[in-house]
């Protein structure tokens, strides 16, 4: 039985599993993660209190990753379900959509495959309703070092300016920096972002 066979046969119990799991969280969170995890195809939950980015499907959860640190700008976090609408990044990858050869499910290739290597370990996600994810390992060394020295310029040199702006132009946003443990799963959240993925987002 493949993955998705899988998925479709734990439905039910997934669906019912997500408010058992999240029974100590915000009532509105859980409200939507239902309604996420019975529609179909992957969704991401980005969980700024439990420090976790997860992708899922049907309530199940395929991969998570650990959130070392984050900080958010501008409007309120609450839980809201919001479309990627594009990926940014200052050396975008040449390729990041493989197809897989005939007869091989694309749950079988490996992410190396995949050219994870190659993807950014810095970017940005830009979602409806005016948020911006940014996206950035921990400091490793002193090149990286310097380079998040520079995020943190701009975090507090241009948001406030932002700030002022969106109030005059009423057009408020939201503005969210994580920091994954390493630059592999910097690398693979930039490959599981896709444009149109429904991400749950909440502090």
């Amino acid at each position: 039985m493949s993955v998705l066979a899988a998925w479709a046969v734990l439905c039910g119990q997934e669906v019912t599993a997500v408010g058992q799991e999240k029974a100590v969280r915000n009532p509105r969170l859980v409200e939507k993660e239902i309604a996420l995890a019975k529609s179909a195809g992957l969704y991401a939950v980005v969980d700024l209190g439990l420090k976790s980015v997860e992708i899922k499907a049907r309530g199940m959860t395929l991969k998570r990753w650990e959130v070392i640190r984050s900080r958010v700008w501008g409007r309120a976090v609450e839980p809201r379900v919001a479309k990627i609408l594009k990926r940014s990044t200052l050396f975008p990858p040449k390729r990041t959509n493989i197809t897989p050869k005939p007869g091989e499910e694309s749950e079988d290739v490996e992410l190396g495959v995949l050219e994870l290597s190659r993807m950014p370990t810095h970017f940005s996600v830009r979602f409806e309703e005016n948020i911006k994810l940014k996206v950035r390992p921990r400091t490793r060394n002193i090149l990286r070092w310097l380079r998040n020295v520079g995020s943190s310029a701009v975090w507090y040199g241009f948001l406030p300016l932002k700030t002022i702006w969106g109030s005059v132009s009423r057009k408020p946003f939201t503005e969210i920096e994580i920091v994954t443990e390493s630059e592999k799963d910097a690398r693979a959240l930039y490959w599981s972002f896709y444009e149109n993925l429904n991400v749950l987002i909440s502090r």
